[in-house]
């Protein structure tokens, strides 16, 4: 499977406003400076819902040991 383009994304409906913006943003700066904060936000993206679904999975593990 294929990556999507940055004219097949623009194009598509379902597609975020949010990420529509910032493709339209990169793509006027130098690619290696927009691919180089593309991966720092991946990054900094992935520790905070690695951060959301560790709360989550401990708030639901304290309310199971409380059933029973």
């Amino acid at each position: 499977m294929s990556n999507p383009t940055i004219e097949s994304v623009l194009a598509d409906p379902g597609a975020s406003n949010w990420l529509k913006d910032a493709l339209r943003a990169a793509i006027t700066r130098d690619p290696v400076d927009a691919a180089n904060d593309a991966s720092t936000l991946k990054n900094i993206l992935e520790d905070r819902c690695d951060q959301a679904v560790e709360t989550a999975w401990d708030e639901f593990c304290e309310q199971m040991a409380g059933v029973g």
